[in-house]
């Protein structure tokens, strides 16, 4: 009895969850002839756990665990790029998202793409990296900092991981990334990641490429005004 009153090991939460995205999955190939390869299913599975663990934060924690890695304004002279892919089995679609700002929090470009075919959500991840970096070097800027709710993706880029199937792109990533005087990428958890997210759910709505340069698109006002300099 004393087993049933604690709370799930993380190992055993991972665990479960992977067995009804397993399951999810087989019903899937049954139903539907459709089937995610190993890499979608296990992240499929790590985003039901981080959803679930950011909804029970925010309702059950006030102030947040202070370990969340928060949105937060870039030193001056650097500009922040933040990035989001959203992928959908359900639609078959992909899109991503991108937004440079400055170190006042003013938008200096805002980005959304629909992507041309479906990927794993992974790889959309490592697409929007890929864009968000290009716009910045198309913008000239010099230094960098790029954010990115994809963990796995951050740690392939800093660990210089090219042995994955888009470690092609992550080669080419980590080539541009020479081209700042300074440039670094780090993880931020999702629920800090909205303003990209709502990019990317605006490509994926209309089907165009969108790009805004030294202005806020209206829709994403409310998700970057908190962090407005006055």
């Amino acid at each position: 009895m004393h087993l049933l009153t604690n709370k799930p090991s993380h190992d055993l939460e991972l665990f479960l969850t992977v067995a009804c995205a397993i399951w999810f999955n087989r019903n899937r190939v049954i139903h539907d002839d459709m089937c995610s390869s190993p890499s979608q299913v296990w992240q499929m599975a790590e985003n039901l756990i981080e959803d679930f663990n950011v909804a029970a934060s925010s309702e059950f924690c006030s102030p947040r665990p202070s370990h969340l890695h928060s949105w937060s304004l870039p030193p001056p002279g650097v500009f922040k790029i933040n990035v989001d892919g959203f992928a959908s089995e359900l639609e078959e679609s992909s899109s991503i998202g991108v937004i440079i700002r400055d170190c006042k929090g003013h938008t200096v470009a805002a980005y959304c793409k629909p992507l041309q075919s479906h990927f794993s959500a992974e790889l959309v991840e490592v697409f929007a990296v890929e864009q968000g970096i290009l716009l910045a070097r198309e913008l000239q800027l010099s230094q960098v900092m790029l954010e990115s709710d994809a963990l796995s993706v951050i740690n392939a880029i800093n660990d210089s991981t090219f042995g994955t199937y888009y470690g092609h792109i992550i080669q080419d990533i980590s080539h541009a990334q020479s081209s700042f005087d300074f440039c670094s990428f780090k993880h931020l958890n999702r629920s800090f990641n909205s303003a990209t997210h709502e990019l990317a759910q605006f490509a994926r709505r209309n089907g165009y490429v969108n790009l805004w340069k030294g202005v806020t698109p209206p829709f994403l006002v409310p998700f970057v005004q908190t962090y407005l300099l006055h």
